[in-house]
């Protein structure tokens, strides 16, 4: 699957890591499977979504839409998450831009990012308690 999801080892974060071609379906089945775990659980309280390995992303305009209406549910449980974008083509940064847009009311702490390293910077100085070793 080039789009896997998996928490950290401490439970306090999600990561997603896109490889090859990524659809808007497998974005979204992710967004639904964090929906359900941020309802059944305590943890989770940020989210890094690695893009550095997807070749394409088949994802449109009403993908997106499911995918932020996922994270407005998430909020729900998660009004102060941190979300950390790792983009670095022109298309997933564009992407990447477009979601954070219709998310920005949610009032989550979000960064996106061209280089992965200065995403794992950010998401350290932003969430201190992150265990950063994914």
């Amino acid at each position: 699957m080039p789009y896997t999801t998996q928490l950290t080892e401490d439970c306090m974060g999600i990561v997603h890591v896109g490889t090859g071609t990524v659809t808007g379906d497998e974005v979204l089945d992710a967004s639904k499977a964090v929906t359900q775990l941020v309802q059944n659980t305590e943890n989770f309280q940020y989210k890094f979504v690695d893009l550095s390995g997807v070749t394409e992303l088949q994802m449109t305009g009403p993908d997106l839409q499911e995918v932020a209406a996922q994270d407005r549910l998430t909020a729900a449980f998660r009004p102060h998450a941190v979300v950390v974008i790792v983009a670095p083509r022109d298309d997933l940064f564009a992407a990447a831009r477009r979601w954070d847009r219709l998310v920005e009311e949610l009032g989550w702490s979000t960064h996106i990012s061209r280089a992965r390293s200065e995403a794992v910077r950010w998401l350290r100085e932003n969430f201190t308690e992150a265990v950063v070793d994914f």
